[in-house]
């Protein structure tokens, strides 16, 4: 009865947390398209196929079994006609440890990237390198120790004579995996708070934002909890699975909602203020030409690449010490054949406005003056 419910709920958080991954990609096809795609997104797909397989290995666990949970007397006992399946599950589970480790530490790569993005030309991308470089020596720890923990790696999936606790429940792993896991998440949380704190948004938007980016608290409590509990009930192997799997959900959410939010912009409280009055690229008004007489419509188009990889909290780190629209980005006139006003400051990443004038004369003046 404990598989049933541990491999239905296994299954539901899988579905619920593909469903946040599979929206946040095709939020990023929608916004940017193929090209608009980058490491980020690499990392988000790369990891829905470890968490896939990590999610079919929890099921053939309970098929074929392992050895973990025996000792020295029950693994003897363990009969001739068991011992190709639990030898095949055993290996399973060692691999399942690898599948866990890139899969949460795939999702870092997800945030870092965002906020690679996000933090060009300023000084807080120094944090975000810092952070990398940090996420990428404790994955490569979590993984040298995970399968130096057992040597030779053969006794991981050894079933007679007893190998070890070391090679079966691996205690020290879950120790280690959670240490490096907490402190990795918390240098990625602090790398938005300098941002936050400069964000000029309404007071229930900047609430919201600061909730999302701070979301990662909750796959911290996660991870603590999965090794708390997994370590007090070492050899009840359906505890570690049920509490690996509420992480993996946990950190879906949290990483997805950041590449969602773009889908709900235009709403009154996700929405940017620079938006509000605008009814897509092109905007059509009446105006006047430089003598003072009445032009026709005045077509303004307005390009903005930087909305195809970059988060929109991108205008708050505006350190050019340009003019700054409504919302915080710098805008460049397109100024006829001389090129753009300040190229030689401008942002590549920065909205650029063309505005075009069509003069229109009426027939009866025109006529008039011909007369």
């Amino acid at each position: 009865m404990a598989v049933d419910a541990l491999t239905i709920e296994t299954f539901t958080e899988y579905g619920i947390g593909m469903i946040f991954l599979l929206v946040r990609l095709y939020a990023r096809l929608h916004i940017g398209g193929l090209r608009g795609l980058g490491l980020d997104d690499a990392f988000a797909v790369t990891g829905m196929i470890f968490w896939t397989m990590l999610t079919v290995i929890i099921y053939l666990l309970g098929l074929y079994g392992n050895n973990i949970g025996l000792n020295e007397q029950t693994a003897m006992l363990v009969p001739d006609s068991k011992m190709a399946d639990m030898i095949l599950g055993s290996k399973l589970a060692f691999m399942n440890w690898i599948w866990y480790i890139c899969y949460i530490w795939c999702l870092k790569g997800v945030l870092l990237c965002l906020y690679w993005k996000l933090t060009q030309g300023t000084w807080h991308r120094h944090l975000v390198t810092a952070a990398s470089a940090f996420c990428l020596i404790t994955w490569l720890i979590c993984l040298l120790t995970h399968i130096g923990l057992c040597s030779p790696v053969e006794k991981n999936w050894q079933i007679k004579p007893y190998p070890g606790d070391n090679c079966t429940l691996r205690g020290p792993l879950y120790i280690v995996i959670a240490v490096f896991n907490v402190m990795s998440d918390a240098c990625i949380i602090l790398i938005p708070i300098p941002i936050l704190a400069k964000l000029q948004v309404p007071l229930q938007r900047k609430i919201i934002l600061v909730v999302m980016f701070s979301s990662g608290i909750f796959i911290m409590i996660c991870t603590i909890l999965r090794a708390y509990y997994s370590l007090s009930s070492i050899t009840n192997l359906g505890t570690a699975l049920g509490w690996a799997d509420r992480e993996c959900f946990v950190a879906a959410i949290v990483v997805s909602l950041p590449g969602i939010k773009p889908l709900f912009r235009n709403t009154r409280w996700l929405g940017s203020s620079n938006r509000k009055n605008s009814k897509g690229p092109y905007y059509n008004s009446d105006g006047y030409n430089g003598a003072g007489s009445k032009s026709g419509k005045t077509k303004t188009h307005v390009s903005s690449p930087s909305r195809n990889d970059r988060f929109e909290l991108d205008s708050v780190l505006n350190t050019k010490g340009g003019g700054v629209s409504d919302a915080g980005s710098e805008e460049y006139i397109l100024e006829g054949n001389r090129g753009v006003a300040g190229a030689g400051h401008q942002d590549p990443m920065a909205i650029r406005v063309t505005t075009e004038y069509t003069l229109e004369r009426e027939q009866k003046k025109l006529d008039q003056m011909r007369s």
